[in-house]
């Protein structure tokens, strides 16, 4: 069988055996390669961790040259994966919108353990220019009697004077808009996501929102005794 044959591979070259290599090359190509699908969930299964995982489908799925739909099928014809039901849970989150792992780390650490309403995810807007640009997480509805908008930072290293001008004028636009706005980090969702989340409730009910803050299993003692919530 084709699978089994031995080749030696010449120098800067590792051999990788498979027994999908019809369905998975592109040999009209020059030079053949993987299919798009092919490299990211191969990719994805293989990453040395959940968070490297998450950011080779959100970068795929965000630059456009695949969706979370074709993926998702494409996962469907595999016979092995070692991450299959986590993967496509993965995919999942990201068809609703979430495009990096800084916003999965927000839906799935901050958002839905802890009972706050479900938000928008990449809401089409227009600045104060006329330019296109895209909420993280809006909540609250089309017309609502309340709103506010989550703006999820990611970025590791201080950014440039222009990056934190267009921050600052898309926060503007949003007030205009009556949005209320607030841009979290790293730190505040993946070290203190309770903690944001409580806070969030609090903001949200101030608002308008009628629900309440849910705490998660991993809430400090004083969230589910329902104090207040101190800054960190």
């Amino acid at each position: 069988m084709a699978n089994e044959r031995r080749i030696t591979a010449p120098g800067g070259v590792r051999v990788r055996r498979s027994r999908r290599f019809d369905d998975a090359i592109q040999t009209n190509l020059s030079p053949p390669r993987l299919r798009y699908e092919e490299s990211v969930i191969d990719l994805a299964d293989r990453a040395t961790d959940l968070t490297a995982a998450i950011a080779v489908i959100a970068d795929a799925c965000g630059g456009r040259r695949t969706t979370a739909e074709r993926l998702g099928r494409h996962l469907d014809q595999l016979s092995r994966m070692r991450r299959r039901s986590w993967l496509a849970a993965i995919l999942d989150d990201v068809s609703t919108g979430t495009c990096s792992v800084l916003e999965h780390a927000y839906l799935t650490k901050v958002e839905r353990p802890h009972g706050l309403p479900r938000g928008l995810r990449q809401v089409a807007a227009v600045d104060g220019a006329g330019r296109r640009l895209f909420r993280d997480v809006r909540y609250g509805g089309v017309r609502p009697r309340w709103r506010l908008v989550v703006e999820l930072d990611g970025r590791l290293f201080h950014s440039s004077a222009r990056a934190r001008d267009r921050d600052l004028e898309r926060d503007l636009d949003a007030a205009i808009d009556r949005e209320e706005t607030v841009r979290l980090g790293y730190a505040q969702v993946l070290d203190r996501s309770c903690r944001t989340a409580a806070k969030l409730a609090r903001l949200m009910q101030r608002l308008g929102w009628t629900g309440e803050f849910e705490p998660c299993p991993r809430c400090p003692i004083e969230l589910h005794r329902g104090g207040s919530v101190q800054p960190a």
